[in-house]
């Protein structure tokens, strides 16, 4: 149950920290600014002015950036028109020029391919340092001349490492004012489009451009800004333009229209639903375990108990009440409730070494069929005695007849606990069946809600889908957490005392050195509570209590305190620890630690920037 809220807490955790950013590969710098100007002169060609800056969190060699030659539909590709000059700030310096490289110097160097430029910067940079890099070159073939309009359909920014904090992007024609001009762009976010016939201008401006996002730019203006362009087609082309982007605008918009109507209707009724269920469940099985402790009148505050409420044994009282215990505890709780009852004795060759401590069966009788089972696990058919070193070795043969009997052991403990069961199994069974059903539909339903919504909410940009991505996670935690705590129902009106007394118990254990009477039990019972304690998470503590009570009474009665006060307040504990890594149930690890339109979609543009560090 615990591994069970663990996995499912960090699940929910994940996918609410996750939303609302892009998980990225772990990068050694950012890109805090971009800016684009691009000039576009008579003959069709633009004159691109590209600023970037960037800040590095490590040392690093060098940037560069791509511009892709790819050709658009129903467009010739791109041609590389130059590069003019490259300049580089570091920090708050002053403006260089970089030049090309030789030999292992600083500068830059130059592939081209018939798909794509790169330029290569090598320029090392420090630690917790800025640089912005400035590139003017030109692209050719970016305009095609229609008989109506002029078009431009262009990628300046395609996918890269890292998103980009702010962009830039002007669009400049060579006469002002322009006759025509429209623009549409294609991205996932941008802040703001304005077309200016005026000023024959396109200004786009966005923050917060992802990594694996892209910005597409589609516009037509009147031919007469570039009559020399030579790259030009036959026919009309405005009334395509303007139907392509209303088609694609249409579909945006239905799009858009689909996620609001799951996001923001159906998944929250569907969510609800689902939660309220779970809420009910949880409410009606809270007030039946209220109503059966009314009934048993055990309604109130658990106050300490001093006596064993029920001496059953400890391990059988761990399956009696529903207290997980592990099996080592089981183990050294049952050795010593047996060691306590004189069915086992404890004898020393030497007294100063806990190792040589002999353990043997003295007496047999009036033992459960458990305890029988544990004695043949521990001793053997001849009873044999054992020495303390033997708990820790994981091959010697105490611990390989732990290892192969355990089972049968917690089998037949398991059966003592239905003959004299407190807890009420059929109504536990099917109270948590339906605890599991309604948990687990919650769990799939948020995980499944969270996920749609906080990627619809990426999509689209809008706030109140985030709002409902953090409400929705936080409800479902809040109803799982109190669904995943264990239901567990006992007979009334006996079990449901029982329990309570067992609470008590433990409770008094717990506060047993800050008891306000500081009550000296009587030395005849300390071992017995010592066992108990075990199962209850409480051995160290009463074994420090038992030292405190020892200066004022005889411990001749107690056959465990010896080794409390020659080994310390651990002896138990380390005992229980022995067996369960390094004994019997230790495992060998053998891993290793160590004015326009702003929307989604594509009009086919030609080319794309991309920009990075090495």
């Amino acid at each position: 149950m615990m591994k069970l809220k663990i996995t499912v807490f960090a699940f929910l955790f994940a996918i609410l920290s996750g939303t609302g950013t892009t998980v990225l590969a772990d990068k050694n710098y950012s890109i805090t600014n971009l800016n684009e100007v691009v000039q576009i002169d008579a003959n069709g060609t633009a004159h691109i002015t590209k600023t970037i800056t960037y800040h590095f969190d490590e040392n690093m060699n060098g940037i560069y950036f791509k511009e892709s030659l790819d050709k658009g539909i129903g467009m010739n590709p791109l041609q590389w028109g130059g590069l003019t000059a490259i300049e580089a700030k570091y920090n708050n310096g002053e403006k260089k020029m970089v030049l090309p490289r030789q030999g292992e110097s600083s500068g830059y160097v130059e592939t081209k391919t018939n798909q794509e430029v790169e330029e290569k910067i090598y320029y090392p940079v420090q630690k917790d340092s800025q640089l912005t890099m400035s590139y003017r070159y030109t692209l050719k073939n970016m305009v095609i001349n229609w008989h109506d309009v002029a078009e431009i359909n262009w990628i300046p920014i395609s996918a890269r490492d890292v998103p980009i904090g702010n962009v830039g992007l002007q669009l400049v024609l060579p006469n002002k004012p322009a006759t025509i001009l429209k623009a549409w762009v294609h991205s996932h976010v941008a802040d703001q489009v304005n077309v200016n016939k005026n000023k024959a201008t396109v200004t786009i401006s966005s923050k917060n451009v992802d990594a694996n996002n892209s910005l597409e730019i589609h516009s037509y203006f009147d031919p007469s800004q570039t009559p020399l362009n030579t790259n030009k087609q036959s026919g009309n082309r405005a009334e395509y333009i303007q139907n392509q982007e209303q088609s694609i605008w249409r579909k945006k918009r239905e799009s858009l229209r689909v996620k609001k109507i799951i996001g923001l209707i159906i998944l929250p009724i569907v969510f609800s639903i689902v939660a309220i269920i779970a809420s009910l469940q949880t409410i009606k099985r809270y007030n039946l375990l209220r109503n059966a402790q009314q009934q048993s009148g055990t309604i109130g505050n658990i106050v300490h108990i001093f006596d064993i409420p029920n001496d059953l044994g400890p391990a059988l009282i761990s399956q009696r009440i529903g207290k997980t215990t592990s099996d080592s505890k089981l183990i050294i709780a049952t050795l010593l409730d047996l060691i306590a009852r004189r069915k086992i004795s404890m004898s020393y060759n030497d007294i100063q070494r806990q190792d040589d401590i002999s353990y043997r069966v003295t007496d047999e009788s009036n033992l459960q069929s458990y305890e029988i089972d544990f004695i043949n696990m521990i001793f053997g058919k001849k009873r044999r005695a054992i020495i303390h070193s033997a708990f820790k070795q994981p091959e010697s043969v105490v611990s390989n007849r732990i290892k192969n009997n355990i089972a049968s052991f917690k089998e037949k403990l398991k059966q003592a606990e239905k003959n004299k069961a407190i807890i009420d199994h059929a109504l536990t069974d099917s109270i948590k069946s339906k605890q599991i059903t309604a948990t687990a539909s919650l769990i799939v339903i948020t995980l499944l809600s969270t996920f749609i919504l906080a990627s619809f909410a990426y999509s689209t940009q809008i706030l109140v889908m985030w709002y409902l991505v953090i409400i929705q996670g936080i409800i479902g935690i809040i109803i799982v957490s109190f669904n995943l705590k264990p239901a567990k129902f006992y007979t009334v009106p006996d079990g449901f005392q029982e329990k309570w007394q067992w609470d008590g118990f433990a409770k008094m254990l717990h506060d047993i050195g800050h008891l306000e009477n500081k009550t000296i039990l009587d030395v005849q019972l300390w071992d017995k509570i010592l066992a108990y304690a075990i199962i209850f998470g409480e051995a160290k503590n009463v074994a420090r209590q038992m030292k405190i009570w020892a200066k004022s009474v005889v411990t001749e009665d107690s056959m465990i305190f010896l080794p409390i006060m020659l080994f310390g307040d651990n002896w138990v504990e380390n005992l229980v620890h022995n067996v369960q890594y390094d004994g019997a149930f230790h495992v060998e690890s053998d891993s290793n630690g160590d004015g326009g339109s702003f929307f989604d979609g594509s009009s086919g543009g030609a080319g794309g920037g991309s920009d990075g560090a090495f």
